[in-house]
Formats: structure tokens, C-alpha cells, sequence
């Protein structure tokens, strides 16, 4: 195990796992640029967005620059944008700079600490892969912690202002953990399979249509425990369980690869989602409700998890990150329109018992494109 490689990977996927901690920075920044609820929420769209295109592009720009290069470049656009966004006092800031600029660098740097992760680990890259997911939840648990202490005694710029150069130092510091670049040439392409339209086809759809239903349940999980318990007082316990429940599936879920690889290690996890979704409306009490929501984290993070190490499996390591790239462009369409359907339900309905009942119909058939990969 080379540990340098692997530290590199683990304080990359923690820092800038602080994308998704935006939620707590919402409101605070809808009062500082005088705009809505909308506006302030495109920031994080907009981010998602960018860094779905950041994954893809990742694997594109692999021949042409190496990681160490790639890594602190990914630092200095992030660390700029974050101080554009800080510093601009404008709703065009902080989309330009929160928005794209880190966006796209949390992409580039999130894929390339998964594939960094795997070449740590010879043997036990699902693993590698698994823990690094957890550890990019960890860093959203931990940041929307230490946002929100801050936010006490500290104005919402001076938190981008001062996440900047924390950013840009510890891509310093992983860029100097990894070994010299070798000279720029192309990947080797031997033992790549060049064409396999079918399964990543299947596996895209799949992936889609298992984020999508996860992520309309995980969004509004604090909003669904209101609804079953008609209480809000418990909507930092249910957010915490669940986004502490995603970082365990992600550390459980490259386990589970290496133990079951192939389309059967993504059904499973997408069943017992499934499960879990229609029997929330039926659940009764904060405890039960909890638990479940918290359980169905867990089975995204599995989801999220399992899923690069099958597009490694399938491609090997020289046609990861070109592929994972492609894959990833579903996860950045669920995160965006997910949520968004959710919320649609609720207000058409008043309810989320139509919410959870069409991410249950989702789940599996999600579960049944990924088993046909096999057939």
C-alpha cells in the first residue's frame, strides 16, 4: 500500500467534500446579497452541474497533464473562485465563483482522488474507492458543522474568503504526497475494452434512475420526517443520521464490491432502498422514521460507492476515469432534477407519500436495468 498516494486522496475527497455543505450557507447568503431564495439557490445548482462536467472532463485531460499538475490546479481555480465569490458581493459572483469555478474543480478533483485512491491500494482498490467516497460525505458532515459554529460570530463572505486558501494547501500538500509525474504520454489503451456500449449504456440508466430516487428522499429528508411526525424539532437529528448514514454506505459499499462485484453488488443495494422508501409512509414515531431515512442514506452511499469500482472493473484503470466521466453525467442530472421532483410532488399533493412511492418504483427499476447487464 503506498500510504503517501493514499493520504493525498483522503485529505483531497475531505476538503472538498465542503461543496455540499452549502445547505447550511443558504439562507445566510440570501440575506447578505439582498436576492431570493432562488437565486441563492442556484449556487449550488449551478456547482453540481459543474462538477458533474468536471468529472467528465477529468478523464479527458488525463493524457495531457499529470495528477500532481492536475491537483493543484484544481486547488488554484477552487481557491479563486471561492475568493470570487467572497469577495464580489454579487449574485453573478458567487454563480461564477462558487458555482462554476469551484464546481468544476471539486469535479476534477473528486474523480481523480477515486482513481489515486485505487492505484494506493493494489488488490483492495474497491476498497481504496470506497473509503475515499466516505471520507468526501465526511467532509460535508463536518464542514456544515463547522459552517454553521462560524456563521455565530463570522459574516458568510469571510467563510468563502477564508475556505480559499485552506483549499489550495492541502492540494499543495497532497500534490507534493504524490510521486513525480511521469513524462505525458497517452494511456495505454491494452486490455481496455474499446467498445461496450451495452453495459455502460445500462449502466448510466441504472445509475440515474438509483441516484434520482435517492436523492428525492435524502433532500427532503428533514421535511419527511415532519410530515410523518408533524414535529420540527428533530430536523437536525434526521439530517444528521442521514448524512452520517450516506458516509457509512460509502465506506460499506466498497467492501461490499470486493465481496460481490458485478451487476448484482448495485441491485442489492437499490432492493433494500426500495424497501426502505414504501415503508416510510407506514412508519410511526421519530425513532422509526429516522432509522429508515437514515437506512436509506446508507443505501446511497452504497450506490455511490459500488459504482466506480464496476466502471473500473469493466474498464480497468487505464479506461477509468475516461468512462467514469461518462457514468458520472447521470449522478449530476439526478442531483439537480431529484430534489427538484420532490419538491413538485409535495406541493401537487401535500404530501410526500407520492414522492416516496415513485423513488420506490425508481429504485427497482433501477434494480432490474442493472441485472440485465448480465443477461
Amino acid at each position: 500500500m503506498n500510504s503517501r498516494k493514499l493520504a493525498a486522496a483522503l485529505m483531497t475527497c475531505l476538503c472538498f467534500g465542503s461543496i455540499h455543505a452549502y445547505g447550511v450557507l443558504l439562507s445566510p447568503v440570501e440575506q447578505w446579497l439582498g436576492t431570493s431564495r432562488t437565486v441563492a439557490s442556484m449556487g449550488y445548482a449551478v456547482a453540481i452541474a459543474a462538477l458533474t462536467l468536471g468529472v467528465y472532463l477529468n478523464g479527458r485531460i488525463e493524457a495531457v497533464f499529470g495528477p500532481r499538475l492536475r491537483l493543484i490546479g484544481s486547488g488554484a481555480v477552487a481557491a479563486l473562485g471561492l475568493m470570487i465569490a467572497g469577495g464580489s458581493s454579487s449574485s453573478a459572483g458567487l454563480l461564477l465563483g462558487f458555482g462554476v469555478m469551484y464546481g468544476l474543480a471539486n469535479g476534477f478533483a473528486y474523480a481523480m482522488s477515486l482513481g489515486i485512491a485505487a492505484a494506493a491500494m493494489p488488490g483492495r482498490e474497491a476498497q481504496a474507492m470506497g473509503l475515499a467516497t466516505a471520507i468526501y460525505g465526511l467532509g460535508a458532515v463536518l464542514c456544515a458543522q463547522l459552517f454553521s459554529a462560524a456563521l455565530g460570530g463570522m459574516h458568510v463572505a469571510i467563510i468563502f474568503l477564508v475556505l480559499a486558501p485552506v483549499v489550495f494547501a492541502i492540494c499543495a500538500m497532497g500534490a507534493a504526497l504524490i510521486q513525480r509525474d511521469a513524462p505525458v504520454s497517452p494511456p495505454s489503451v491494452e486490455g481496455v475494452p474499446q467498445v461496450i456500449p451495452r453495459s455502460l449504456r445500462f449502466l448510466w440508466f441504472s445509475y440515474l434512475l438509483g441516484a434520482f430516487s435517492g436523492l428525492m428522499v435524502l433532500a427532503h429528508a428533514p421535511a419527511i420526517a415532519v410530515w410523518r411526525n408533524e414535529v420540527g424539532t428533530e430536523a437536525g437529528l434526521v439530517s444528521s443520521v442521514v448524512s452520517l448514514g450516506s458516509v457509512l454506505g460509502g465506506y460499506l459499499g466498497g467492501v461490499f464490491a470486493a465481496q460481490v462485484p458485478g451487476p448484482r453488488g448495485i441491485a442489492l443495494p437499490l432492493l433494500v432502498q426500495a424497501i426502505v422508501l414504501l415503508g416510510i409512509p407506514f412508519a410511526a414515531g421519530i425513532l422509526p422514521v429516522t432509522a429508515s431515512l437514515g437506512l436509506a442514506g446508507v443505501c446511497y452511499g452504497v450506490l455511490i460507492a459500488v459504482i466506480p469500482v464496476e466502471v473500473r472493473r469493466i474498464f480497468g484503470p487505464q479506461g477509468f476515469a475516461l468512462n467514469y466521466g461518462k457514468v458520472f453525467t447521470a449522478w449530476g442530472i439526478a442531483g439537480v432534477a431529484g430534489p427538484v421532483a420532490a419538491g413538485y410532488l409535495y406541493d401537487i399533493t401535500r404530501g410526500y407519500g407520492a414522492a416516496l412511492a415513485t423513488a420506490a418504483v425508481l429504485s427497482l427499476w433501477s434494480c432490474f436495468t442493472i441485472l440485465r447487464v448480465g443477461k
